[in-house]
């Protein structure tokens, strides 16, 4: 566990910045990074789960395609409720 904290540190994006707004750009960079991790996490899940050949497989591939189809649009729809206002 602390192996893989130090390698996120190594890795993750310095979130410090000039501005608040900035910031909250930075941190919604990893917060996207972290999301993409998890959702892979669950795609292998899924898989596994497919092969087990459990009942509720497919309700659990739906569920992590909706969500990876979220996070990955997630900027965009984002950016398209600010161009709104």
């Amino acid at each position: 566990m602390p192996l893989l904290i130090s390698i996120y540190l190594f890795f993750s994006q310095n979130v410090f910045a000039r501005s608040l707004k900035a910031t909250a750009d930075k941190l919604a960079q990893e917060t996207n990074r972290i999301g993409l991790g998890v959702a892979l996490f669950g795609l292998c899940l899924a898989g596994i789960y497919f092969m087990l050949g459990k009942q509720d497989a497919s309700a659990k591939m739906t569920q992590v395609l909706m969500g990876i189809g979220i996070v990955i649009l997630g900027p965009s729809i984002l950016t398209f409720i600010k161009g709104l206002a």
